[in-house]
């Protein structure tokens, strides 16, 4: 019996992977004009140079004795939203800076918050303290 040697070669038909892509390709070219969504009016923040001043800051301090101070005047919860409004009314820039004590149960210091958004504060921000600062026990 004489055996037959076959010689096969390999060989790989790109052909339909080229027309699937192009297939892709035309599919997201034809869709991509609805996937902006121009009818949605956003108004984007602008960086400005005067925002790392430290000068429009407004320090409200709350203490673990449940004692508010803005800046060094001592005040009640219930004054917050008008004497912050007097202090910051015509400082575009002004932000109020709360240093809250990390023991005070977070809904009082939720109402702190509240108080100082209601004062129309044009930027609430909360003071944390970097980890190299902490105390080790």
């Amino acid at each position: 019996m004489k055996k037959s040697v076959f010689q096969t070669e390999a060989r790989t038909t790109v052909v339909p992977i080229i027309n699937v892509s192009l297939v892709v390709v035309l599919t997201l070219m034809m869709i991509s004009p609805f996937l902006s969504n121009d009818e949605i009016d956003v108004q984007l923040p602008e960086a400005r140079a005067a925002e790392v001043d430290d000068t429009d800051n407004v320090e409200i301090t709350f203490t673990i004795e449940r004692e508010i101070f803005v800046g060094e005047d001592q005040v009640t919860l219930a004054e917050i939203p008008h004497y912050l409004g007097v202090m910051i009314e015509g400082t575009p820039y002004a932000v109020a800076v709360i240093k809250a004590d990390r023991n005070l149960p977070y809904g009082e210091v939720e109402e702190l918050i509240a108080a100082v958004e209601a004062s129309n504060a044009p930027r609430v921000a909360l003071a944390t303290k970097e980890k190299d600062e902490e105390v080790q026990p």
